[in-house]
């Protein structure tokens, strides 16, 4: 791309309060982005980091000086129609600003085509100038290469497309029947010669035999976890650790529950047949799982040694599909209006036996969370006393934790902003601001090496293998680079005199601080779980408990320093 001349920028001349924008010709707009499915693997940081990095780098500098920040958060780079990158567009069109400054080449676009179009046409056609801090790319510099950030693209793409390979060598398997889950199913093993190939484990098969005979007698899944574990016999998840250390660990430390029974008796794998592909984890993604609809899973008859019948195993499935459209219709009838009422669904326990709590409603129209479990009911050797709780005592106390919660924060918030005056805590402030970019330096340096590493491949200087090894190594670097920044960047953020907690928590805690009364909204957006061990002793856990604690711990710390 031609270096664009600075004559281009459009002078400013007058008065004194121009003068200040002479010695800092560029008004820059910092422009942040994460996307949802990757922000816990790839962006290794949050929005605040990324212009907490960008406005570091600006006050480094002598010619740019920051008029707006551009916020897109769960916004893929793989298109441009992003509110906040839009409106950044405008400002542009409209000369609000004429410099765009983001963290990296990715946070501006993950597609290669429309990127480049962007910094080689769009942004010189404004007479803008562009920069992309941890890239070390400026298009103002003397030599550029913009080469080097999009490289680092492409081997992203690469590395996906090698993802992809090992994906289709796995449906390979799959499709010859050949079993690749790291997990056995109950009632088998892997065999020692081919672990691809399922075997019957006689002692679990013949417990799985009794589980189906159980379930077809009438008895539910609590029934038949409690017979089992009465019984003493090995949970699924007790009887792999089994298969892998050898030694029989005590059935009680992870017992039978209604989860485990239900599983058991909806795994087709006992039948003999095989179903593979019902999850998705992408191991360029951080291993992390989602559901494939059922459209895409991948069945394959008589893989292995079948333990329970075909026709017995339809039949469960009936019952089970016939139970729970039965359950729903219930529930839909007489607790319909009851679900509009329950603020915690899925979020509060009977802290004597782990069950789930339902709310259910007395004729005199008090609401009450119980336990389903009778005094009877056993799990994991732990006697259930069948714990009951009037919700209005629930929601009074979630109530009065929260508004505690929100107060305290914002009355912390503002102590650590008036310490940070101190001229001590601005001494640190700038040490780890040095600490900043000798980190981004570094980073620099091993992103440039490892985008190199494509051109050596593609000019076969260097295997596919020796690709994928130095690649594999750059990118454990530049990942610890990246921790390492963030760590010092949120370090650093301690210090500032504009201190402020993470954006999302503070906006919660401004959104409902004027509020008087408890509502559904608010216990989602702060209510993590609630443990009931007696009708008035519970344990309530908020979402931001974590961060609060960490708060806190820095409160401490500031005091202590302050003496």
């Amino acid at each position: 791309m031609a270096r664009k001349s600075r004559k281009n920028i459009p002078e400013v001349v007058g008065s004194a309060t121009v003068q200040t924008e002479v010695r800092r010709p560029f008004r820059a707009g910092l422009y942040a982005r994460i996307s949802m499915e990757t922000e816990e693997t790839l962006e290794r940081g949050t929005i605040e980091t990324q212009v907490e990095l960008m406005k570091n780098f600006v006050a480094d500098t002598e010619d740019i000086s920051v008029a707006e920040v551009y916020k897109d958060s769960d916004y893929s780079g793989t298109n441009f129609d992003r509110p906040g990158f839009v409106q950044m567009m405008e400002d542009i069109k409209h000369g609000k600003i004429n410099c765009v400054i983001v963290k990296d080449l990715s946070r501006l676009g993950r597609n290669y085509v429309e990127t480049s179009n962007y910094i080689e046409r769009v942004f010189p056609f404004f007479h803008v100038r562009f920069l992309a801090v941890t890239d070390d790319f400026d298009s103002f510099r003397e030599g550029v290469d913009l080469t080097v950030p999009l490289k680092n693209i492409i081997n992203e793409f690469y590395s996906k497309d090698l993802a992809k390979k090992s994906s289709s060598a796995k449906k390979a398997l799959w499709k010859k029947g050949k079993f690749t889950s790291a997990w056995e199913p109950y009632g088998y093993r892997k065999s020692e010669e081919d672990h691809h190939q399922l075997i019957v484990d006689e002692e679990a098969a013949e417990h799985l035999k009794s589980i189906f005979s159980m379930y077809m007698d009438g008895r539910n899944y609590s029934d038949i976890a409690r017979q089992l574990n009465k019984d003493g016999v090995l949970s699924p998840t007790l009887q792999r650790k089994f298969y892998k250390t050898g030694e029989k660990p005590l059935p009680e430390s992870k017992p039978w529950n209604n989860y485990e029974v239900k599983r058991v008796l909806q795994d087709v794998h006992c039948t003999g047949d095989s179903v593979f592909g019902k999850y998705q984890q992408s191991v360029f993604q951080g291993n992390k799982q989602r559901n494939r609809p059922e459209s895409e899973w991948v069945h394959v008859e008589n893989t292995h040694e079948g333990i329970i019948d075909r026709e017995l195993f339809q039949q469960v499935q009936s019952k089970i599909q016939e139970y729970t459209e039965a359950y729903k219709k219930k529930h839909q009838q007489n607790n319909g209006a009851i679900r509009n009422h329950n603020f915690y669904t899925g979020k509060i326990w009977c802290g004597g036996c782990g069950n789930r709590m339902t709310l259910s409603r007395e004729r005199n129209g008090t609401f009450f969370y119980i336990c389903g479990a009778n005094t009877n009911h056993k799990s994991g050797g732990k006697q259930c006393k069948g714990h009951r709780v009037r919700k209005e005592y629930v929601d009074d106390d979630v109530l009065r934790l929260i508004q505690t919660h929100m107060k305290t924060v914002l009355d912390i918030e503002k102590m650590i902003q008036e310490m940070n005056t101190a001229s001590k805590n601005h001494t640190q402030y700038l040490l780890l601001d040095k600490e900043v970019g000798k980190l981004r330096r570094e980073l620099s340096r091993i992103s440039k090496r490892k985008s190199d590493l494509y051109e050596d491949y593609s000019e076969r200087l260097i295997t596919e293998e020796e690709y994928i090894q130095f690649s594999r190594i750059y990118s454990n670097e530049i990942e610890n680079i990246k921790s390492r920044l963030d760590t010092v960047l949120a370090a650093q953020v301690r210090y500032s005199q504009n201190y402020h907690i993470e954006e999302g928590w503070g906006n919660v805690i401004h959104t409902y601080m004027s509020k008087r009364k408890l509502t559904k909204e608010m216990a989602d957006a702060f209510v993590d779980s609630i443990i009931i061990h007696g009708k008035y002793d519970y344990e309530i856990k908020l979402v931001y408990d974590d961060q609060f604690a960490d708060l806190q711990k820095l409160k401490k710390e500031k005091e202590a320093q302050s003496r």
